[in-house]
């Protein structure tokens, strides 16, 4: 039973969630690398492409469209103006909440803070982020990933995706470790086994996270004595870590956004329950290859947007100041990550209606 996770996130953020940075809300409207506004202001004069657009924001990528329709919705077209229109994206994330609370009712923590600010972030006229808010999602990430840790074995068999997501995403970043025999001849002594760890966690894109400890056995020639490397670790990086490891796989499992060959979603086993995660088939693409290179570059700059925004608000001596470069760091990567994942789930919807390649069902 592994309890790395729980020991790390528990020591470094219980002290943190209630230090207090200022009440604050940061305005996003005026930033202008958070593409989500702008997907909505190219369809604005097509009202066709507009309702395509909200049908496919409003649910997850790998589902039919007759599957996705929220009971008792209106039978009239969402319109890009509305409020309802503006939060389609936030519809995705209501399964995984609901699932989570039923096969969880005993945890503390409600993942619906998670809707909370997001619902908070896509509003073009009122864009913001909620620094409050940002410390819940905090705490509700401590608690995820402490009864990961006090309880990996009974984790394991949940079979809501949100929590073998987790799981899997957890393992890789932490080397995925495993021990097996040394294949060492019969007869020839004892029988030593081999430390083998994963390249870390890979998300949809094909970036890679990993322990920033985690030793790396440096293959030797004959004769010669076997390198390991290790680069240091600290709270800002392992705290920052956690959080985009849990927001991940929250948000992968509520929007599904096809993942490209070798992300550690597609390593993840379907149950009777769920189908697999849906990879980016390049001989049917969902989309062009050029217009994933676009989602995942427009991804990553709002990413960065949102981030600085986020890491300049609560340094130093603003008065929205946290003063702890630790929370500091959980809240920008935090606030970075959700952006990152409402830009990619959007820009793909943009693209798969632009591009006259529309989602299933569609």
């Amino acid at each position: 039973m592994n309890r790395t996770p729980s020991f790390l996130f528990t020591l470094l953020v219980t002290p943190l969630v209630q230090a207090g940075c200022s009440s604050s809300v940061l305005q996003l409207r005026d930033q202008p690398n958070l593409h989500h506004g702008e997907f909505r202001q190219k369809l604005a004069d097509n009202k066709e492409l507009a309702t395509k657009f909200l049908a496919c924001t409003r649910q997850a990528h790998d589902e039919p469209l007759n599957e996705r329709r929220d009971a008792g919705a209106s039978p009239e077209p969402l319109s890009l103006q509305t409020p309802e229109g503006q939060a389609t994206s936030v519809n995705p994330l209501a399964s995984v909440i609901d699932t989570i609370r039923l096969r969880h009712p005993d945890k503390r923590a409600s993942l619906s803070i998670l809707a909370d600010v997001l619902n908070d972030v896509v509003n073009d006229g009122t864009a913001r982020v909620d620094l409050d808010k940002l410390r819940q999602v905090i705490e509700v990430a401590r608690q995820w990933h402490g009864y990961l840790g006090l309880d990996e074995d009974r984790l394991e068999q949940d079979a809501s995706r949100f929590a073998q997501l987790l799981l899997a995403y957890n393992k890789a970043y932490f080397g995925d470790v495993q021990f097996v025999p040394d294949p060492t001849p019969s007869g020839g002594g004892v029988r030593g086994v081999i430390k083998v760890t994963s390249t870390g966690f890979v998300d949809l894109n094909g970036n890679v996270w990993a322990f920033p400890g985690q030793s790396v056995n440096v293959q030797k020639e004959a004769g010669a004595r076997t390198t390991v490397s290790a680069s240091s670790v600290d709270s800002q990086r392992v705290s920052a870590d956690l959080m985009r490891v849990f927001l991940e796989a929250f948000f992968d499992a509520a929007y599904r956004v096809p993942a490209v060959h070798g992300a550690t979603a597609l390593r993840v086993r379907p149950n009777s329950q769920a189908s697999p995660y849906p990879e980016f088939d390049a001989d049917r693409p969902a989309i062009s290859l050029r217009a994933l290179a676009r989602v995942t570059r427009d991804a990553l700059r709002a990413e960065a947007a949102v981030t600085s925004l986020i890491g300049k608000a609560v340094r130093g001596g603003s008065v929205f100041g946290a003063q702890n470069e630790t929370l500091s760091a959980m809240l920008e990567t935090a606030a970075g990550v959700m952006a990152k994942k409402l830009v990619e789930h959007e820009g793909f919807c943009y693209y798969q209606v632009t591009e006259g390649k529309p989602a299933a069902g569609l």
